[in-house]
């Protein structure tokens, strides 16, 4: 777990960096509006001492390069039971090769009939084939009663 939160706190100091040195990084939807974007990711989550896979989708509004928003919809498989999670993301491109996704999430239980509220932040590293294609690792954590941090891999595709 002290791993995980090393490398997530060192993705995140790299974003920041990358932000703040000045340079204009090229985007592949430089001076684009109205692009879409559905992000399929398979996930492995770790829960104050417990571990599991799940699922995420994220569908994603791109008003220009390097701003959108959208929403995210998380399954989380568990022994027994399975939860559902649903965030309303602003989404950041600092640079070409890195998404920053955050916002206010809510998990539903149905096996304990409980939600609980909390706030959602993602990191995804952006591989590009093609200008429409993206893929590679995602890190994420969902901060609420309960703290979570997953890490998986995401396949992208854009939309005009």
């Amino acid at each position: 777990m002290k791993f995980l939160s090393l490398v997530q706190l060192f993705l995140l100091c790299t974003t920041s960096l990358s932000a703040q040195s000045g340079e204009h990084h090229t985007s592949p939807r430089e001076n684009e509006k109205g692009t879409y974007e559905i992000i399929m990711s398979g996930i492995y989550v770790f829960e104050q001492g417990d571990d599991f896979a799940g699922t995420e989708f994220h569908f994603t509004y791109w008003i220009n390069d390097r701003w959108g928003g959208g929403l995210s919809y998380t399954r989380k498989f568990e022994e027994g039971e399975s939860r559902n999670g649903v965030a309303l993301l602003g989404s950041w491109n600092p640079s070409g090769w890195m998404t920053l996704n955050a916002g206010p999430n809510l998990t539903y239980s149905p096996k304990n009939q409980t939600n609980e509220w909390g706030l959602y932040a993602e990191s995804e590293l952006n591989i590009r084939l093609k200008r429409w294609f993206h893929f590679g690792p995602v890190l994420g954590t969902v901060i609420g009663k309960s703290y979570e941090v997953s890490t998986g891999f995401h396949l992208g595709f854009e939309f005009q």
